[in-house]
């Protein structure tokens, strides 16, 4: 066990600070990076030291050739010639002086320009015609043949400068491997250019300089990364094992568990983010625990909608226009008589709870219980932009679910029920209502006291679903519905149109979501 001003130290140890111990291993990997870096520059430098050792082969061969004989070349007759041979016969010198250097030469040529861009001929070529069997060698190009080269070869950034011209890089050919290239400027008396010394040749020292720095450099990386992993094993020890603790915590919460909390151990960063963790975990608590109470009074998208805008004030009294429903169960009275209490609590819970998932299934808001009755508003607090058609939508679903608990019930041997709707569409006043001690969101005004008066006209015309022209007006484009009446309601002077809703259309377009 650490002594206590031990363990204390370890407490108190800043992250950062564990850190720094981490970036120890980042030296050696930078290290290990400027290896590679300076392997890297020092082929290039092989490469460009073997390029310059090419070109003074060529300049050599280039100052010893006589340009009057040089330029007489011109056409494959004069190949036996004596002036081709001399020229020849120097080439083949300094390719013996090459192979002595450890350079042996793959190509050694002389070549002219033409009158044509890009396009050269060959004069002068240090191969053999004929290879021992008599046939013809392949890689021998005979004076006059013609070559044209891309912009970047050697030769014509030689004749564009004026000076010698070694390939950037090893090019590799499928035919001969990789080769080095270069060419020297032949210049005349007044300095013009007449024409290049070729040479071209594997690189077999930069090859095997290469294959031994790369050793070098393996031997290197592999002792730097057992350092780093033995350095990385011991940090990540002190390092994981809170940052464990939180994604082991993470994935509880992930699964649901709000009530999962990390250990705090120490109070550097790592310990801080603990808490941190920890807090947020108590405020999704809380949030879980306000939307479970939300969604009993509304629909999960519009809890989603309170709980994603907190800066906004959903509770305060406002004006605004909505569809209000009201429903209720016809002779729910004379049922009531005939069933024990138990049972009609029974019934009523279950018939409430199917008819409020309906209504949250539309995105209503649950007002009231009136006893049996429903009051759903829909259009507040969250407006969805097509309300009306949300609460004919609710209120046609809402009388299938009757009938079929109707059957459920009947086929057991107990009374069935009925059920009728009102539904009224215009501006109401919605907001908290009530005292310090109790409140509850409610929605008032002349368009609720209509809702409330259709539903119960429903009884005196045999109806299911009532609306006024207010609703009808947004509605009739998708529902089977008829004139019933213009009726005098009580509280109101002027008649109003009622009428029944007898379902949906059959090409009634499904419901499509719009949240205004």
């Amino acid at each position: 066990m650490a002594p206590p001003n031990l363990a204390s130290a370890r407490r108190h140890l800043r992250f950062r600070d564990k850190l720094a111990l981490f970036f120890g291993s980042i030296v050696l990997v930078s290290t290990l990076l400027a290896i590679g870096m300076s392997y890297n520059n020092n082929v290039h430098h092989l490469i460009d030291q073997f390029g310059q050792s090419l070109i003074v082969l060529s300049n050599t061969a280039a100052a010893d050739i006589d340009r009057n004989k040089f330029q007489s070349l011109l056409t494959p007759d004069q190949m036996p010639g004596k002036d081709y041979a001399a020229i020849r016969a120097q080439l083949v010198s300094l390719r013996r002086v090459a192979e002595t250097s450890n350079v042996p030469l793959r190509y050694l040529y002389t070549m002219a320009p033409t009158d044509t861009p890009g396009t050269w001929r060959y004069i002068v070529d240090s191969q053999v015609e004929f290879l021992p069997d008599g046939t013809k060698n392949p890689d021998f190009s005979a004076l006059g043949s013609i070559e044209k080269f891309a912009a970047d070869d050697v030769i014509l950034r030689c004749y564009l400068t004026g000076k010698p011209q070694a390939d950037r890089d090893l090019k590799s050919y499928p035919m001969w491997g990789e080769l080095m290239s270069v060419a020297v400027p032949i210049k005349d008396s007044s300095g013009k250019i007449i024409g290049i010394v070729g040479a071209d040749a594997p690189p077999r020292a930069v090859k095997e300089l290469k294959n031994e720095l790369l050793q070098t450099a393996f031997v290197c990386v592999s002792a730097g990364l057992i350092v780093v992993i033995v350095g990385s094993a011991l940090v990540a020890v002190q390092l994981t094992r809170p940052i464990d603790a939180l994604v082991s915590a993470t994935r509880n919460v992930a699964d649901g568990d709000l009530t999962y909390e990390v250990p705090v151990l120490s109070s550097d960063e790592v310990g801080q983010l603990g808490v941190a963790f920890n807090q947020m975990t108590a405020g999704l608590r809380q949030r879980d625990l306000y939307k479970r109470q939300f969604e009993r009074y509304v629909s999960r998208q519009i809890a989603d909608t309170i709980l994603a805008n907190p800066n906004r004030d959903f509770w305060q009294g406002e004006r605004r226009k909505a569809s209000i429903l009201f429903s209720d169960i016809r002779g729910f009275t004379a049922m009531s008589e005939t069933l024990e209490p138990e049972e009609v609590v029974r019934r009523l819970n279950e018939y409430l709870k199917v008819m409020v998932e309906i209504v949250f299934q539309y995105d209503g808001t649950l007002d009231k219980f009136i006893g049996d009755a429903i009051m759903a508003v829909f259009g507040a607090p969250v407006n969805m932009g097509n309300d009306e058609e949300r609460a004919i939508r609710a209120a046609i679903d809402m009388q299938v679910a009757a009938k079929r608990l109707e059957t459920e019930w009947a086929n057991s041997g107990q009374v069935g029920f009925k059920i009728g709707i009102g539904i009224n569409t215009g501006d109401v006043i919605v907001g908290n209502i009530g005292s310090d001690i109790r409140v509850e969101y409610a929605a008032i005004g002349d368009t609720v006291n209509l809702a409330s008066r259709l539903e119960g006209l429903n009884k005196d015309y045999g109806t299911g679903i009532l609306v006024s022209e207010q609703t009808f007006r947004h509605i009739e484009h998708f529902v089977e519905a008829r004139w019933v009446d213009k009726v005098a309601v009580r509280g109101r002077t002027e008649a109003v149109d009622i009428y029944e809703v007898l379902g949906l259309k059959d090409d009634a377009e499904p419901l499509t979501p719009n949240v205004a």
